[in-house]
């Protein structure tokens, strides 16, 4: 049966040189959202092919995140609600997690994190629950945690998981900071309109030991800790920048029942230019994803901001023609989602050796990532 992938994600890399400057203490990225010719050569030095094998066992519909632990490609699938393990050179080894009633099952799972204190798998539910798993994949336990209104994403911190909710009042926090030993909430963060909140769940990232958050429709990242939140940087687009308020959406208080429609149509018609659909950096570059038009294909970039001398990048494709979807990155590499469709333009990138792991692939095979590693 034909495998349908479907990929939600988009690439901008600012084009343009960019001043840093320090604005109370806080880094501002100033970038221009003009696109630039930029090649797979300017970013990276080296690229490298794990083609995901395909089987019945292991049939990818919406992978969306991907962990690197243990010498493994650990692919979270938000369709198929489940955790696919991949060994180094793409070999299929188990699934972790699945729907149903029984023992270790559950009725859905929006995200993944790997537990700091003893490498356990953590399945997070958006019904107050975690499904615990040892790291080979071995239902554990099932935890309850705080009651909240819509558990959407988690990130290890130590000895604290801090999860995303949507809340369902302006009253109640988005952000928990929740004790790994007790299971209480010891801390929270973030009112806000949650209609705002809701087009992309994952708000995390950590660089080094600290965590950082961000929204769709702000430029400030903030930076977490157990005693407070406050901006850690932010982008500035000049003449690019808006204020969501603008558009007659307050930040702080839910609209009635047809904003979030409203808000839709005014990201689709383009009256609302973009919005963020991620934030992360390593030690050499900031990094963010910005949706353009509200489109799944055409409206994707990425932004690439390199610390060492503020050089932006900002694109939608490479000059070969690469359409980078990352879903992983850390100080060395990146890890970008690649599908059959994409192998025409990673022909063009690929050395002789890498591109023959892709030898007979089909449209309806699992995806291949590709590992960039940074110059």
């Amino acid at each position: 049966m034909k495998k349908i992938i479907s990929i939600v994600f988009c690439l901008l890399l600012f084009c343009s040189c960019a001043d840093r400057q320090q604005s109370d203490s806080c880094p501002v990225l100033r970038v221009s959202l003009e696109q630039q010719e930029v090649s797979m050569k300017d970013l990276f030095g080296r690229l490298e092919v794990i083609p995901l094998e395909t089987s019945d066992s292991c049939l990818l519909v919406f992978p969306d995140k991907v962990l690197c632990a243990n010498g493994r490609y650990e692919v979270f699938d938000h369709k198929r609600y489940a955790l696919f393990l991949f060994d180094e050179n793409g070999r299929f080894i188990r699934q972790v997690g699945r729907r149903g009633q029984g023992l270790g099952e559950y009725r859905e799972v929006y995200d993944v994190a790997h537990d700091s204190r003893n490498g356990n798998i953590c399945l997070l539910s958006p019904f107050w629950e975690m499904f615990v798993y040892d790291a080979e994949g071995r239902f554990l336990k099932r935890l309850q945690l705080p009651e909240k209104s819509n558990y959407q994403a988690v990130m290890d911190y130590g000895d604290y998981f801090v999860t995303w909710t949507l809340p369902m009042t302006n009253e109640e926090c988005g952000i928990s900071v929740i004790s790994k030993d007790s299971l209480q909430c010891v801390r929270e963060y973030w009112h806000g309109n949650s209609n705002l909140m809701s087009l992309y769940p994952r708000a995390f990232h950590l660089y080094g030991e600290e965590l950082y958050f961000f929204r769709p429709f702000q430029r400030e990242v903030y930076r977490l800790g157990l005693d407070s939140m406050q901006v850690g940087y932010q982008w500035d687009f000049g003449s690019d920048n808006y204020s969501i308020e603008d558009f007659g959406f307050s930040l702080k208080e839910k609209g009635d029942g047809q904003e979030r429609d409203g808000l839709i149509k005014k990201l689709q018609e383009s009256t609302i230019p973009y919005f963020f659909q991620e934030n992360s950096q390593n030690g050499k570059y900031y990094y963010a994803q910005l949706i353009f038009g509200f489109s799944p294909l055409v409206g994707h970039y990425n932004i690439f901001y390199r610390k060492s001398d503020d050089k932006s990048f900002f694109f939608r494709e490479t000059t070969e023609g690469v359409t980078l979807k990352p879903v992983y990155f850390c100080d060395d590499f990146l890890l970008s989602l690649a599908s059959y469709e994409d192998m025409e333009a990673y022909k063009h990138v690929l050395d002789e050796q890498e591109f023959a792991k892709l030898k007979g692939r089909t449209e309806e095979d699992n995806p291949f990532l590709v590992k960039c590693y940074f110059k």
